[in-house]
């Protein structure tokens, strides 16, 4: 068995290969490593790179609380199991932004009223939630000049179209 470490949240993995993706925040195969060779060098952030963290920071809390929501009001097991997962990844997008901003974790609520009464509704919702931060994360890489910042924005874009993967074309 062997130590692997996730380049994006920084959670370890333990298993004779590394993930097809990290289990705490989704990033891609490519982003976990050996945790023998992990090292992320120290970096400044930009006042542009700072907005634009703060702003993606509220997409991600905002979708974590829509998520817990809508894994509540779910009309089947599939669903629920789904929006609890991606709730909980989207936390973890949280704590990786709140990392890079030296700030204190955010209160994510899991019982607040976020979402649709219809699963349906929720299930679109979602798409257009992950195609907002595609969208946005598409920019904010384009404007860092911190090669971190970059990375994180690059892996969170890929685990956002995995996530649309899981709704599109059920609504």
């Amino acid at each position: 068995m062997k130590v692997f470490k996730c380049r994006i949240c920084q959670e370890g993995y333990l298993g004779d290969a590394p993930p097809t993706h990290c289990p705490f925040c989704g990033a891609h195969q490519h982003y976990i490593v050996e945790a023998a060779g992990f090292y992320i060098p120290e970096y400044k952030l930009t006042d542009i790179s700072r907005h634009n963290l703060e702003q993606s920071l509220e997409f991600e809390i905002h979708n974590a609380e829509f998520y817990f929501c809508a894994a509540d009001r779910a009309d089947n097991v599939h669903d629920a199991t789904m929006f609890k997962r991606l709730a909980k990844i989207e936390s973890e997008h949280a704590s990786i932004i709140t990392r890079e901003l030296q700030i204190p974790s955010h209160d994510i609520k899991q019982d607040i009223n976020e979402c649709y009464e219809e699963n349906i509704n929720n299930l679109a919702e979602s798409y257009n939630l992950e195609s907002h931060a595609i969208h946005y994360y598409s920019q904010y890489v384009r404007m860092a000049t911190e090669e971190r910042i970059r990375e994180i924005f690059s892996a969170i874009i890929e685990i956002e179209y995995d996530h649309l993967g899981l709704t599109d074309g059920r609504f």
